[in-house]
This record gives structure tokens, sequence and C-alpha cells, in this order.
């Protein structure tokens, strides 16, 4: 089944189907914002007038009942309801076609004659039954082949009227919804259009089982999408949308044939069905198992049911396991539709299409179930009752209503009874926000009345008998309240996932009253309404989150399901489950629990392996296959995890290292804590390169020492990118005493941990990379985030001991026993167990850190970067690589080699780049070593040589991470193009003034710094800085001496000399691959703007296409730099270009085919040059003056688009 092809079909055909129903909405009179009618109908004898024209009464009251909905549920809900249910009824015709139950209604009669068959017929005298006046009115109209859009509306009506399973599965037609059957449906290209197009859904489609549930998700992504993308609590409305996904196919089988299957071969042993069941763990049966006599018994329900996946899936097990027993066809699928199967959802659109999907795997079976008369159970939320009794909106009139009606309905009944089922009913005034977490506090003798009056009714009503309306209008809450107070044998769900952030309210409240343990997620709610369902040692299987087996915000979830019931069977899927769902957020896991605690050993399948989700089921029939060394832990005894803080689902740990958690924890000698949250990082949170650096203090030892200088920033670390040992430091925040006080307006601000800021610690990124932790070390004078968490030392001096232990692999295995999600808070630290601490490694830490502080200051993102690193290379670095070659050699081969060193070739660039590779792939090497040794170390401390080995893959070794290398094949591979950007943007550097090749480390980096502060700090610089730090990025052809491919050449010419500079300049080109006039005119500015994370330090102005650009060195614009490039460059470049225009125009007659493309050019660029010049003369003529304090982003904007833009 291609899934890409029907999410296109449902995505478009909801969209054609929505504009119809708008389309149809406003012609007849509503206002699509507001909903608002332009008029009423007027009712009159026989009929109505409206809009100038005489409706039917029946016209009449379906406007009436369309007008009612709109007010009480807004005209959008409205719209969508009414697209849904059409798309729904026609999707089933097609499918009742395909499967050969009725004739094909909506196939063309041929190609050539795209008339629907149903109209064709009609024309022939052969229709569906209709009222008199619908037939009349149809008869007129078939005088006229032109109505053919006309004809078919009224004819689908009557024929979804007529069909049975249609009007029982999507609601009886004459109701409003015929009036927004959209008028284009039969256009080209339109909805029938698309049915019969066999691109979209091809027969063998049709035919499938899942074919209902895939439609389904897809209809519903773009509301999907506008929920997921909405901030704060979802509506009632968007839970069904934002919380569906279609289970695969593989894990509903497994979840239904350990928990329906196992019970009945519990009963059952000799059972034959079972062989055809792939997906079943042969757990052993426990000492207790639910005792089922007779197959009516075996009751299942999906409370969460959606399009009716796994409802299907208990059809077709339950049928075989009748079949066997020797039940008829009829007899089986007459049982399990009224006794077995049982199924609930908040959503229309899913009771719909789980209703149908069972018809339809009934009538395959049986095609006499055509006839609608048994029906499945499957429910959706009824409207509060005030609504559905027409009452003002006011619970003590429903009360009243119900305190009188109630009586009837139970023949009898005391006054505690009814009490009790008024409230029951007042409580779904909330349904379609509670759905089937409700609880109903009744007593059993009030359930036994409610069951056995309904029962009376629903046969009266299967054998056609009256029941009088307020009866029928009070059934669907009472079958809510029979299905929610029932205990069944077994649930199968896949539970809706949404965390307690989202709640509204209502759910809020509700969940936090009611459900204490497991109030953090919907998903593991349902956990908790599953096993207060089921009968003593029932099942229950569900596909979840697997969040619930590790965080913290479920441990008493974890606590009580240990202690009272027992885990069969769990598949931990992890990421990638569903193949629609991309990335790494959504970790699901699918299990079996019983109801029982007598038998608490289970078996646990660790599929995390799997890239999608068939390796994963291939994964797991590995243990059907006999081979379960890889995946499977077999009789796992799970009161082992409350040996483990927290009481983890962690099944792949041994007893050994179970038994290390009894030891010193981490708390006894260390503390992790969370830090700064500043609630407004825009107000407070700054890149270091974009203020003046003079504000920022580095070097501050607390709160009081930073505040007695008086300035504004402190370094901020907050996690980011994956990377160890050191680094991610370039981040400052405002922490002078009049931001703090300004910043406690927002609520969200709290200042964490005050008194570790600035000291001397490890920082971490909360977010996992590949299921690794890196942390790494933090310096005096920084504060730290809460997203950037730190831990230190009770003895400051073990914090670097720490780090190192931190960093090994047998850290990693604790943190993925104690929160193997996405994130590490600082609480899971507390819970590490702590080994022969004094036996830890620091002068290999102290390495490790030394070797990532040297990597992360070559770049000039650093605050403490000096000068580039292909400039640092000297005769020194040349030794180095020199007797480092040498000791490898000895190292691997015993040989002691004397080398006799060439002289050092200090004026050639292609020269330094390879003695810096040298240099760098040692450090790399080392790193690489001492990481290795380090686990290996701490695997020997904790005793790990079992779980763990030391290895380290190279791709996870944290230095050149600016794209300098790649690893392939476990090699480095160099990317000289990356040498090259940096030694560019560190001479730019130079030529703002920024740098020196005179003086190591930032000189020009404060607002306002001009020549004159550059003299006062580097005398007698061997290259002279630009006098405006304005830089044309233009060809060097142009008429600009201080061009940016002219000042380079000039730089490289100082720093290396004029001898090998065509060599040099050819090793640059070789390089980038380009010219450097071409590098400079297209790719400069991207590779700045990257670098710097969209927060540039050298501003492009720039014409449209680039006919005109310069960088202006933000730290030394002034109000009137805009003028300066409007004047000093931007006017005599059109000048320069025009005098060529004019050059080549005086010689028209002679020019080449080039040349005139040229002079187009040329023409071009002077128009494009114009019209930016009068948008840069406006804003020059504004004097913009910025603080840097408001930040790149802030400042940038209000250039406007004489600017290229950030993003």
């Amino acid at each position: 089944m291609d899934t890409n092809r029907l999410k296109r079909f449902a995505t478009e055909a909801r969209n054609i189907l929505m504009q119809g129903v708008k389309n149809r909405l406003q012609a007849i009179g509503f206002d699509l914002k507001t909903g608002t009618p332009s008029e009423m109908p007027q009712k009159m004898e026989g009929g109505a007038v409206f809009m100038g024209d005489t409706v039917t009464t029946d016209f009449y009251s379906r406007w009436m009942s369309l007008y009612s909905n709109i007010h009480a549920r807004g005209i959008k809900q409205v719209a969508e309801e009414a697209a849904y249910t059409w798309f729904n009824r026609f999707m089933a015709i097609r499918i009742m076609q395909k499967h050969g139950f009725i004739s094909p209604v909506l196939a063309y009669e041929s190609e050539e004659v795209r008339v629907p068959v149903i109209v064709s017929e009609a024309r022939q005298g052969r229709m569906p039954q209709m009222a008199a006046d619908v037939h009349d009115k149809l008869m007129e109209l078939l005088d006229d082949d032109s109505k053919t859009n006309e004809q078919f509306a009224l004819l689908i009506v009557a024929y979804c009227h007529e069909n049975p399973i249609i009007n029982k599965c999507f609601g009886a037609i004459a109701d409003y919804t015929e009036l927004l059957l959209p008028q284009n449906i039969l256009a080209e290209g339109g909805f029938v259009s698309m049915l019969n197009d066999t691109e979209f859904i091809t027969d063998d489609d049709f035919h499938s089982a899942e074919l209902i549930g895939w439609l389904y998700q897809f209809y519903i992504s773009d509301r999907k999408d506008e929920a997921f993308a909405k901030k704060g609590k979802y509506d009632a409305d968007e839970i069904a949308p934002a919380t569906q996904i279609f289970t695969p196919n593989w894990i509903v089988k497994y979840m239904v044939e350990n928990t329906v299957g196992r019970i009945y071969i519990d009963n059952n042993p000799y059972c034959e069905a079972k062989d055809e069941w792939k997906y079943l763990v042969d757990t052993p049966s426990g000492d207790e198992t639910l005792k089922v006599d007779d197959l009516a018994e075996l009751t299942v329900a999906d409370l969460a049911c959606g399009s009716g996946h796994i409802l299907n899936e208990c059809f077709d097990l339950l049928y075989s396991l009748y079949v066997e027993e020797g039940y008829s066809r009829s007899q089986a699928i007459s049982s399990i539709l009224r006794k077995n199967i049982l199924g609930i959802d908040l959503d229309t659109r899913a009771k719909q299409l789980a209703t149908f999907a069972l018809l339809m795997k009934a009538c395959q079976k049986d095609n006499s179930f055509l006839d609608g008369k048994v029906m499945p159970r499957v429910y959706d939320m009824p409207r509060p009752i005030a609504e559905a009794i027409g009452a003002d909106d006011d619970t003590c009139n429903a009360e009243e209503y119900l305190k009188e009606t109630l009586p009837h309905y139970l023949l009898g009944g005391n006054a505690d009874m009814v009490q009790e089922l008024t409230d029951a009913i007042l409580l779904m005034n909330h349904a379609d926000t509670l759905g089937s977490i409700m609880k109903f506090d009744i007593s059993g003798q009030t359930r036994n009345a409610v069951m056995v009056r309904t029962q009376e009714y629903e046969e009266q009503l299967a054998n056609g008998e009256i029941v009088p309306s307020s009866i029928l209008l009070l059934m669907p809450y009472m079958r809510i309240i029979l299905a929610l107070t029932e205990k069944y044998a077994a649930l199968c769900m896949n539970p809706p996932y949404m965390k307690s952030g989202r709640f509204d309210i209502i759910l809020s409240k509700y969940v936090r009253d009611n459900y204490p343990r497991s109030k953090a997620d919907l998903m593991s709610v349902f956990m908790d309404v599953a096993i207060d369902r089921l009968n003593t040692c029932g099942k229950y299987g569900m596909l979840n989150m697997q969040s619930w087996m590790f965080l913290t915000s479920f441990e008493d979830l974890r606590n009580n399901l240990i202690k009272v019931s027992t885990i069969d069977s769990l598949l931990h899927l992890g990421p990638r489950t569903f193949d629609e769902l991309a990335g790494e957020v959504v970790q699901n896991v699918a299990f079996v629990i019983s109801n029982s605690d007598r038998n608490q050993k289970g078996y646990y399948f660790r599929l995390l392996d799997g890239k999608n989700c068939k390796e994963k089921e291939i994964l797991f029939q590995k243990y059907n296959n006999g081979d379960s060394s890889l995946v499977c832990y077999i009789n796992v005894i799970q009161s082992k995890f409350h040996n483990i803080p927290g009481c983890p689902i962690a099944y792949w740990v041994s007893k050994s290292v179970c038994d290390m958690f009894g030891m010193d924890s981490f708390d006894k000698y260390f503390r992790a804590r969370h830090g700064l949250l500043t609630g407004h990082d825009e107000d407070m949170v700054r890149s270091w390169a974009e203020v003046s650096y003079d504000l920022i203090s580095f070097d501050s030892k607390s709160s009081l020492d930073f505040h007695s200088k008086n300035l504004v920033y402190a370094p901020l670390l907050k996690g980011g990118s994956f990377r160890k040992w050191y680094g991610n430091m370039d981040i400052v925040v405002k922490y002078d005493e009049a931001t703090l006080e300004y910043m406690k307006r927002y609520p969200n601000f709290v200042l964490k941990s005050e008194e570790y800021y600035f000291k001397e610690g490890l920082s971490w990124t909360l977010e996992l990379h590949n299921g690794d932790m890196n942390i790494r070390y933090m310096p005096n004078g920084v504060i730290f985030s809460n997203r950037g968490a730190s831990a230190f030392g009770i003895n400051p001096c073990e914090s670097i001991k720490l780090l190192g232990f931190l960093s090994s692999k047998v850290a990693s295995y604790f943190f993925a026993i104690l929160s193997p999600t996405l994130s590490i808070s600082a609480g899971t630290f507390n819970r590490i167990p702590i080994i022969r601490k004094e036996e830890w490694n620091e002068n290999l830490v102290r390495v490790n850190v030394e070797i990532g502080k040297q990597d992360w200051d070559s770049h000039e993102t650093s605050w403490d970067f000096q000068r580039n690193e292909l400039l640092s290379v000297d005769e020194q670095t040349y030794m180095d690589n020199i007797n480092n070659f040498v000791e490898d050699h000895y190292k691997e081969t015993g040989e002691r080699l004397c080398i006799d060193p060439a002289a050092p070739q200090l004026d050639s660039l292609a020269w330094r780049i390879e003695q810096y590779k040298q240099k760098w792939e040692h450090k790399f090497k080392l790193l690489h070593e001492n990481e290795e040794e380090l686990n290996r170390q701490f695997i020997d401390i904790y005793g790990m040589q079992n779980e763990l080995t030391p290895d380290v893959p190279l791709d996870e070794i944290t230095i050149l991470q600016q794209g300098e290398i790649a690893i392939n094949d476990n090699k480095i591979e160099w990317h000289d193009d990356v040498l090259i950007k940096q030694l560019i943007s560190y001479a730019v550097g130079c030529m703002m003034g920024r740098y020196s090749i005179d003086k190591p480390g930032l000189i020009l980096a404060n607002q306002g710094d001009g020549l004159k502060e550059y003299e006062a700090l580097v005398s007698n610089s061997r290259f002279e800085i630009d006098d405006d730090g304005i830089i044309p990025l233009m060809a060097s052809n142009t008429d600009f001496a201080d061009n940016a491919t002219i000042r380079f050449k000039k730089w490289l010419t100082v720093v290396l000399g004029e001898d090998r500079l065509v060599e040099n300049l050819n090793t640059v080109e070789a390089a980038l691959g380009k010219t450097i006039d071409d590098f400079f005119v297209k790719d400069f500015w991207k590779y700045h703007k990257k670098m710097y994370q969209n927060r540039p330090i050298y501003w492009l102005f720039s014409s449209k296409k680039g006919a005109f650009q310069c960088i202006a060195y933000m730290h030394r614009m002034t109000p009137y730099t805009a003028e300066q490039i409007r004047t000093k460059y931007l006017l005599p470049h059109i000048e320069w270009l025009v005098q060529k225009q004019n050059e080549m125009e005086e010689n028209a007659a002679n020019l080449s085919t080039a040349e005139r493309r040229e002079l187009d050019r040329l023409t071009t660029q002077i128009a494009e040059c114009r019209e930016y010049h009068d948008r840069l003369h406006e804003v020059a003529d504004k004097q913009i003056a910025f603080d840097l304090d408001d930040g790149v982003v802030v400042n940038y904007a209000k250039f406007g688009d004489v600017l290229q833009k950030l993003k």
C-alpha cells in the first residue's frame, strides 16, 4: 500500500470537500467568518420563502437544523463535520462496490461519458426509493441532461438513505448535511473523479483492512498539523486529530494475540488457531488465569478505537476461535459484534469508520449482514444533555429533566439510583474532552438495572418496535455508562499521547483528581483506566510512549504497576516505530500486562536497533525463529526494578548492576544543579560577538564580584550541540542589577542555584545525542542556565575527575537505565552509584580538556580566539609533528627512526596546511586513545566487562567540528575548503580591524571603535585596516581599490610574502573549487552568517540580485554608515557602470554576440543599482543609530530591505 499516494488523496479530498461545503454554506446565506445568515427562511403554508424563492418544508427544517448547529458549535466545526461525513459516505460506497456488495453507483458510465452509473440508471427508470416530492423533483430534472449535478445530488442522498449500512454507519441522511453536499462534486478533478482514478487507490488497496485507518489518519493530517503548531492547551475538538496515529499492523497483532489469544489458549491449550499467530509470545501460564467457560465471556474493548484497526484484528482472531469451536458463520459474527467487541472514540468520524470497518469484516464472511440489523458496539461521546433536550445551557434544567425522565427509563428505581445516573450523565457534559477516562460512581444495583433496561430497549429497536423518544434520547448515555463500568477480559489500545501541559482546565483538573499516579500524560492515564476496567487476571495490550518506563513523573505509576500487576511481555521499540513520523521525539513501547501479581516474570524484546517499523518487526520475529540472543530477555523478575532508584523498567540490567545502586550515590560527593531560567531570552541572552566586548566580565568569582565591576554581561552556558570536554561557550547573559530587577516582571524568571554561579564545574546539554551524554569542563567566571545544567564537586578539586566518569560509557549506561529518554535532568545524576572514586583518573581528563579547549579557541567564534591556526604553524609545530611521527612509529613497530628534517617552508600555504593537519590528527588520535582508556578504567572499576566495551567510534570525537573533517570508513578525511574559508574569514577580520596579524586576540570589538582605537592598540601595523569598516564584495574588475579580493591578495602578500603569492593563491582557489572573486561575491557572507549562527557581525548591504554589495563591520558602524555606502561606494559604482555602458554603446555596430550580452547585463545592473539607491537613500536620510546591546536581530531589522535577509 502506497501511503504517500493515500495521503495525497485524503488531503486533496478534504480540501476539495471543505471548499465545496463552504461554497454551499455561502450559497444558502451563511457568513463563513461569523456563521451569521444573511436572512432567515420565513415559514408559510406548505413550505417557506427563502432568498426570494419558495422552498419546501423539508428544506426549511434542514436549514433550521443547520442554523441551530452552527449557533451551538460554530460554522468551522459544522463545515468540517459535513465534509468528513460526505467523505466517509462516498468512501464507504466505493469500498462496498469494490467488495461486490453493491452496484458501482459512483463509477462513470464510461471513460467517454463521465456520468455516474446511479444517474445513468435513473435516466433509464431505475432509481433508489425516495419521498414522493423528491421523486417528482427528480423526474423534472431527468428531462434535462445538463442537470447532471442536480440529479446526482438527489439520487445519492436517496441512495444513502436507502442503504442500511451507509445509513446506520454514517447517520440519517435526512438532516442538514444533505444541504451541504458540494455542488461541484462531479467536476473534472473533483472528489468523484478522484475516487474513480486508480492512480490514488488501487483495487488491492480497496480490499485491504488497513485502508480505512490510513484514510482517516491522512484525512485529519492537516488538522493534526494545526494542533501541533498551536502553543498551549488543546481545545476539545483538537484532541482527536492531535492524538490520532495509525497503529502498525504487526503491533496490533502482537497486542491482540497476547491478550485475547493468550487468555483463550490458557483455557484451551490445544487450540489449533494459535498456529497462525506469528506474534504470540510463548510466556508460561501463571498460577492464576482468567477462566473463560464460554467464548462470549472473552470480551475485549478498545477505549480509544480510532478507525477500528485493533477491533478488526480482534474480530479476525475471535472469528477463528468461534469457527474452531463449531459455530456457524452467522452465529460467530453475531456473537462477536453483540457480545465480544466494544469500541469507544471521542471522534464521531472515527466511530463511523470503525463501525463500517467491522461491518465490512462481517459481510466478507457472511453477506447476510448487509441488512445492518446486527450493528457493532462502537460508540462516540453523546452531546451535553442540556443540548440534547434543547434546554438552555443550564445544568439545573438538565438535572430536573433527568430526575423526571430516569424513573421512566428504569421503569422505577429509587432516589439513589436516579441521583447516581444523573451525576454520571452530567459528567458527560465534558465527554468531548474526557472521553473514556470518565469514572462513573454507580452501584452494582444501579448498573444492573441500567443494563437490563437498555438491553430491552435495544431488542425492541432491533425488532422494529417503537421506543419513546425520551428513552431514545437517554440510550447513548446509558451505553457509555455501561461500557465504562464493564469489566473486560482484555483491552487493546493505542491511546492518545498528550502531555499534561496540553490539557485544558477541565481535563487537567479531572486527571489530577482521579488519576494522581498517571497525571503526567493522557497515555499513562489510559494505563490506569485499563487496569481498572479489567477482570482479575484479565490482560491489556497497549502501544504507548516509552517515557512511562523511565521518567520520574511516572514513578508512582511504575511502582503501583509492578506491585499489583505483571508485565507479561514488552517490545521496546524506541524511535521510528511509525514510519510517517521522522526523528527521535516519538519513542514507543508495546506491552501486555496482566491484572494479577502472582506471576511477576516477563519477556522483554529490545528492538531499538530497527531503523524502521519493518526492521523492528523482523527483529521481533527472530525470537519465534529461535534466535533470541540479540533481542530477548527471558523471565525477567520485575521486582528487581524496585532496587533501582526511581523504579525504571530497566529490564536489560543484570543483578550485579542492580546491586550497585545500593552503594554510595552521586549526591554524597557531588551536586547537580539547574541554573538561570530567564523566561525571556530575547531580553537577556546574546551571542558574545554581537555586543561590546568591554561590557563582558570573563573572570568574576561570584555574583558579588560581578556586580562590583559595573559590567553588563557574563558568559552563559546553555547546553548546545554535541561536544565533550570543553566548549559551547558562545553566548552571554545580561546580569547587571538593573536587568535582574527588570526581569522580575516575568513569572518564569528564576535565579536557580545562584550560589554556584561563576564556580568551576561541569556543564552538560540536557538533550542526549544518539543516547549519549555530552558534558564539558566549565571554568570559573561562567553562569549556567536551566538547559545547560551543571555539576560540582563538594570538594572542588574532584570536579575534573567527575568529568572523566560522566564522559565514560559506564555513566552513559547508568543514564540509559535511569532516564533513557531524550534528555538528562540534574535529578537523574543524584541516583548514579559512585564506586572507588579515589581511583578515578585525573591526568587523562586534564589532557582531554586541554585538547578540547585548544580546538574550541582555534575558531573565531571563541572569545579566547588568538589567530587563525594556519598562521600559528611555526618551526616548533614542524618539529613537534616530526617527533610525534617518530613516537607513533615506535609504538607501532618498536623501531626508532632518525629524521633529518628539511627546512620549514613558512611562506608556503600548502606546507602550512599539511603541518596543521599533522598537528591536529595527532591531537585527535590522542583524544581518541584517552577516551578509550578512560572507558577501560571505569569498566574495570565498575566490573562491567560483560555489559560494555571501551571502544569509541571516531565520529564521536568532538573536536574539529566546524566542518574541517569527516569520518568515512573509520578514517579522517580533510575538507581543505573549510580550512581556507576560516583563513579568509580571519583575513577579513584583519581588514576590518577586528584582528591583527601583529597582535593576537580581539582588537576592535566595542561599539564605536575605529582607526584611532586600532592604532592605539597596534602600533606600526604591517597591514593597514580599512578606513571606514566597509568592504565591497564585488568582482575585482570593478573600480574599488578596497575590494575584498584585492585586499585579500594584499593581506596574503604581507602574511606569507610575495615570492609564493601565485602559488598560495592557487592553493586557495584549488581548495575553494572556484576563484577568490567568486567566493567573495557569492559565498563569503553566507559562510559568515552560518558561522555566527544568523547573528552576523559583518552586515551585507546588497541590491536585489547582488549587482552591488558590500559588508560593514557592525561594531564600527555609525548613523552615517548607510550614507557613506551610498556616496562613497554605490554612486561611484553606478557611474562606473554607466561609463562602461556608454563606451560599449558608442561601438554598438561592432559588438560581438558576447559583447551584446555584456551590454544587456550592464543595463540590467544599472537599473538594479538605481532602484537600490533609491531605497538606500531613504534609509541613509534616517541616520539610524543603534545600540549593540539590542542584539543583531533587532538592530539588523532597523535597516529594512537594504540589507540582505538573515533568513
